[in-house]
C-alpha cells in the first residue's frame, strides 16, 4: 500500500484544493498555448480569387496588388502557425521519445509499448493537423504570390514598350503650342476670377509681401550664405588648436550640411505653397510643388559638396576650378530637368492635353536632360592635372566616377532615341533613374567621406581611418543601405524589396545555425562598433596614456598592437554571440576543414604566431637597426604577418615574421645604441709609428660621438704589400651614426697625417721588359697557303 507524504508546509485540508487549482491552471495554460484557430475560409476565398485572376491573365494592376497584399499577410500567418508547436504536440513528442527508438523493419517490441507507440503517433498526427494545413497554405500562397508577381512584371513591361505618337512631325508641335496656349488662357481666366473675389483676394494680397520675402531670403541663404558658412567652418577645423575642438567643429559641419538643406527646402515649400493661389487648373502643380523644390535644393546641395568650386582642398572629385564651377551648375540644372518631368506629369492631370502634345513636351524635357547628362559626363572626364591634398580621395572616387561616365553617355543617347520614335515611358526609364542614381551615389560618397573625416579627427590620422577594417565596414553598410534605394529607383516595387528581404531574413541553415540577413547585419554592426572602440582605445593609449610612462617606443608599440589583437578577438566573440550563431554544430566540419586548410595556411599561421612572439619577447622593436636575410636597415613596423624594414637606400623590405624567429637576426640596437667602430688606416714604410698611434688616438678622443669608456685603442695589424696597416677601434654613442662618425674621423686623420708629413701610400707596381731588342725584330715571313690557288694577278 502506497502512502503519500504531504509536505509540512501545506495544511492537509488545503492540499486537494491546491492540486485541483494546479490541474485547472495547467489545462488553461495548455489551452491558451495552443495555436490560434486557422481562418480557413478567409484563406480559401483569397486563394480562389488569386487563382481566378491568374487564370484570366488579368492586367488590372490595382486589383492584383490588393490580392497580393492579402496573400502576403496570410502567408506570414501560415508561416507562424506552421513553425509553432503548442504544448500538446511537444508533450506527445516527448512521450514518443521516452519510448525509445522504434524497432527496425521486421523487428518487434513488447505489445504494450507497441500499442502505446501507435496511440501516441495517432494522437500526434491529429495534433499536427493544423500545422500540416498551415504548411500547405504557406506553399500555396507562396506559389500564387509568384504568379501574381509575374503578371505584374508583364504589365510593367507592356506599359514600358507602349508606343505613343512620334513628336517629330511639325503638325504635332503646332498642336502642342495651341493646346498650351489654351491651357494658359484657362489658368489666366481662373486667376482673374480668383482676384475678382474679394474674400480670396484680400488675404492673399495681405500675405504676399511676407511670403515673397521668405522665398527671397531662403533663396539667398541657399545660394550665398550656405557656401560661405561651410567654407568658414572648414577653415576653423583646419586651424583648430586641439583635437577636441577639431572634432566638435567637424561634427558641427556635418550637422549643418544636413540642417541647411532641410531648412531651405522647408522655407521654399512654405513660401510657394502659401503664395500659389488655389486654382482648379493647377491642383496637380500644387501637389508636385514640394517635390520640385526638393529636387532643386538637393541637386544644388550635392553639387556644392561634391565639387566645392571655392575650396580646392575639400573637393571630393578632382577637377580644375573652372570645371568644378560648371559641374556644380550642371548638377543644379539636372535638378531642374527632374522638375520639368514632374511638370509634364502635372500638366497631364490639370488639362486634357492630347497624347501628341504630351509627346512633344516629353521630347523637350528628355532632350534637355540628355544634354545636361552628357555635359556632366564630359566635365567629370576632365580630371585635374595637378595633385591636391585629397589625392587619395580623388583616386578612390575615380573608381566610381569612371564607369558612371560611360553609363551617363549611354543613357543620354538612348533616352533621346526612344523618345524620338514614340517610346516615352522607355525614354523616361532610361534617363530618370540614371539621374536619380547619380544623386544617390553622390550622397553615398558624401556620407562615406564625411564619416572618414570624422574618424580621422577621432584617430588624428586620415590614413589610419581610411585603411583597415573600419573603411571596409563603412563601405559594406553604405552598400547595404543603398541597394534597395537603387532598386526602387530603377522600377522595383516595394513588394519586390519586401520579398527579397523575406527570403534573406529566412536565410539558410548551416547545421543548427541559420544564417540570415538579420544575423549578418547584427554581426557586422556589433563588429563595427567593437573595432571602432578598439581603435579609439588604441588612440587613447598611444597619445594620452603611454607617453606619460617611462616605457620605450618598442614597448608602447607592442602594448598597442596587443590591445588591438585582444580587442578584435573580443569584438568577434561578442558579435557572434549577439547574432545568436550557434557554432557548436560546426565544430566537426571546422575540424575536418582545419586539417586541409592547415597545410595550405601553415606558413601564414607560422608568421602570425611568430608575430605574437616578437611582440611578447621583443627581440626586435620598431626603430631597431637589424640585419636579416642579407638586408640591413631600420625596423619600421611589426605587423601580424610580416615586419617592414627600411634600408639605407630608403627601400622597404618586407620580411616574414617566421624568418625573424627561426633565422639569425643581428640587432645592433637591442640593449643600447652604443656600438664599436673600426677605422682602417695605412701609412708608408718608414713612418714614425708612435706618432701615427698618437694621431689616431687623439682623433678618437676629440670626436664628441666617441665614448671615453671603453677606451679607444690603436692596433698595428699588418705589414702589407704597400703600407703598414693600423686599426682605430672606438665605441660611439649612437651606432646609427656610424657612417657619419667614420667619415668625420677619416677627414680628420687625412688632414692631420698629411700636415705631419706622414705619407698615406697607395698600391704601386713596377713593370720590367726583358729582351727589348728581340721584341723589336721584324716578324718572320708568312708561310704559303695550303691550297694550290694561284695569284690572280699572275700570268698563265
Amino acid at each position: 500500500m502506497h502512502h503519500h507524504v504531504i509536505p509540512s508546509g501545506f495544511p492537509r485540508s488545503a492540499t486537494p484544493r491546491v492540486l485541483l487549482l494546479s490541474i485547472l491552471f495547467f489545462a488553461l495554460c495548455c489551452q491558451v498555448a495552443r495555436a490560434q484557430p486557422i481562418p480557413r475560409q478567409s484563406w480559401e476565398n483569397t486563394a480562389k480569387q488569386a487563382e481566378q485572376l491568374i487564370s484570366q491573365q488579368s492586367d488590372d494592376t490595382g486589383r492584383l496588388e490588393k490580392v497580393r497584399s492579402q496573400l502576403a499577410k496570410q502567408r506570414d500567418q501560415a508561416y507562424k502557425l506552421a513553425t509553432y508547436k503548442d504544448v500538446e504536440v511537444r508533450a506527445l513528442e516527448a512521450q514518443l521519445t521516452a519510448l525509445g527508438t522504434p524497432p527496425a523493419e521486421g523487428g518487434s517490441e513488447p505489445e504494450m509499448i507497441a500499442s502505446r507507440r501507435a496511440s501516441l503517433e495517432q494522437a500526434l498526427a491529429v495534433a499536427n493537423g493544423p500545422i500540416y494545413y498551415a504548411e500547405g497554405a504557406y506553399e500555396r500562397a507562396n506559389l500564387l504570390i509568384g504568379e501574381i508577381d509575374t503578371l505584374l512584371r508583364k504589365s510593367i513591361i507592356k506599359q514600358l514598350i507602349s508606343q505613343s505618337p512620334t513628336p517629330l512631325l511639325p503638325s504635332r508641335w503646332l498642336l502642342a503650342a495651341r493646346e498650351f496656349l489654351d491651357y494658359s488662357r484657362q489658368v489666366a481666366s481662373q486667376f482673374a476670377g480668383f482676384l475678382g473675389d474679394r474674400d480670396t483676394r484680400r488675404p492673399w494680397l495681405a500675405s504676399l509681401p511676407l511670403f515673397s520675402m521668405l522665398i527671397l531670403a531662403t533663396a539667398a541663404f541657399l545660394i550665398k550664405l550656405q557656401p560661405l558658412v561651410y567654407q568658414r567652418i572648414e577653415k576653423m577645423v583646419e586651424q583648430a588648436q586641439s583635437k577636441i575642438q577639431a572634432l566638435l567643429l567637424s561634427l558641427t559641419s556635418s550637422l549643418l550640411k544636413i540642417i541647411f538643406p532641410a531648412l531651405g527646402t522647408f522655407g521654399l515649400i512654405t513660401g510657394f505653397q502659401a503664395f500659389s493661389p488655389k486654382l482648379a487648373s493647377i491642383q496637380a502643380f500644387n501637389t508636385v510643388l514640394p517635390a520640385i523644390l526638393l529636387y532643386i535644393v538637393i541637386s544644388d546641395w550635392l553639387g556644392l559638396l561634391l565639387f566645392r568650386p571655392n575650396t580646392r582642398t575639400q573637393r571630393i572629385i578632382a577637377v580644375p576650378d573652372t570645371i568644378a564651377r560648371k559641374a556644380k551648375r550642371t548638377c543644379l540644372m539636372l535638378g531642374g530637368f527632374l522638375c520639368l518631368i514632374s511638370l509634364v506629369g502635372a500638366l497631364k492631370k490639370d488639362y486634357s492635353f492630347s497624347t501628341e502634345s504630351i509627346a512633344v513636351f516629353t521630347l523637350l524635357a528628355i532632350t534637355c536632360g540628355s544634354l545636361l547628362l552628357w555635359r556632366l559626363a564630359t566635365l567629370l572626364s576632365q580630371t585635374a592635372p595637378e595633385k591636391t591634398d585629397r589625392e587619395a580621395t580623388s583616386t578612390a572616387s575615380q573608381g566610381v566616377v569612371t564607369p558612371l561616365i560611360l553609363l551617363m553617355k549611354i543613357s543620354s543617347i538612348l533616352s533621346v532615341l526612344f523618345v524620338s520614335i514614340g517610346y516615352d515611358n522607355l525614354a523616361r526609364q532610361a534617363i530618370i533613374p540614371m539621374v536619380m542614381s547619380m544623386g544617390l551615389l553622390a550622397f553615398a560618397i558624401l556620407v562615406y567621406y564625411g564619416l572618414i573625416n570624422l574618424l580621422s579627427h577621432i584617430f588624428a590620422d586620415r590614413e589610419e581611418a581610411k585603411q583597415g577594417l573600419l573603411s571596409v565596414f563603412l563601405v559594406i553598410i553604405i552598400v547595404l543601405a543603398l541597394t534597395p534605394l537603387l532598386a526602387l529607383t530603377w522600377g522595383a516595387r516595394t513588394t519586390d524589396i519586401a520579398e527579397v528581404w523575406r527570403l534573406l531574413s529566412d536565410g539558410i541553415a548551416i547545421g543548427d545555425a541559420r544564417l540570415s540577413l538579420n544575423v549578418v547585419i547584427t554581426l557586422l554592426t556589433v563588429l563595427f562598433v567593437g573595432i571602432l572602440l578598439t581603435r579609439w582605445l588604441q588612440y587613447i593609449l598611444r597619445h594620452s596614456v603611454l607617453p606619460k610612462t617611462k616605457t620605450d617606443a618598442g614597448a608602447r608599440t607592442a602594448l598597442i598592437t596587443g590591445t588591438g589583437y585582444v580587442g578584435f578577438t573580443l569584438a568577434v566573440i561578442i558579435a557572434v554571440s549577439a547574432a545568436g550563431l550557434n557554432l557548436a554544430s560546426l565544430a566537426v566540419v571546422a575540424g575536418a576543414l582545419s586539417v586541409g586548410i592547415g597545410f595550405g595556411l601553415q606558413t601564414i599561421v607560422s608568421n602570425f604566431v611568430s608575430g605574437i612572439i616578437l611582440l611578447i619577447e621583443r627581440p626586435i622593436k620598431e626603430g631597431d637597426w637589424i640585419e636579416v636575410s642579407g638586408y640591413s636597415g631600420f625596423v619600421k613596423k611589426i605587423a601580424v604577418r610580416s615586419t617592414r624594414i627600411e634600408t639605407f637606400d630608403l627601400h622597404d623590405v618586407v620580411i616574414p615574421n617566421s624568418d625573424l624567429i627561426a633565422g639569425t637576426v643581428k640587432n645592433m640596437t637591442l640593449r643600447s645604441f652604443h656600438g664599436r667602430l673600426i677605422v682602417n688606416v695605412g701609412v708608408a714604410y718608414g713612418s714614425d709609428l708612435k706618432l701615427v698611434k698618437t694621431i689616431l688616438q687623439q682623433a678618437a678622443e676629440d670626436h664628441p660621438m666617441v665614448l671615453s669608456y671603453p677606451e679607444s685603442s690603436v692596433l698595428f695589424v699588418e705589414m702589407g704589400d704597400s703600407a703598414l696597416q693600423f686599426e682605430l677601434r672606438c665605441y660611439i654613442r649612437d651606432v646609427r651614426q656610424m657612417f657619419a662618425v667614420r667619415s668625420d674621423l677619416l677627414f680628420t686623420l687625412y688632414d692631420t697625417l698629411t700636415n705631419r708629413g706622414i705619407t698615406i701610400p697607395f698600391p704601386q707596381r713596377d713593370i720590367h721588359i726583358k729582351s727589348l731588342a728581340e721584341s723589336l725584330q721584324p716578324a718572320p715571313p708568312r708561310a704559303p697557303r695550303a691550297d694550290n690557288t694561284s695569284d690572280p694577278d699572275s700570268s698563265d
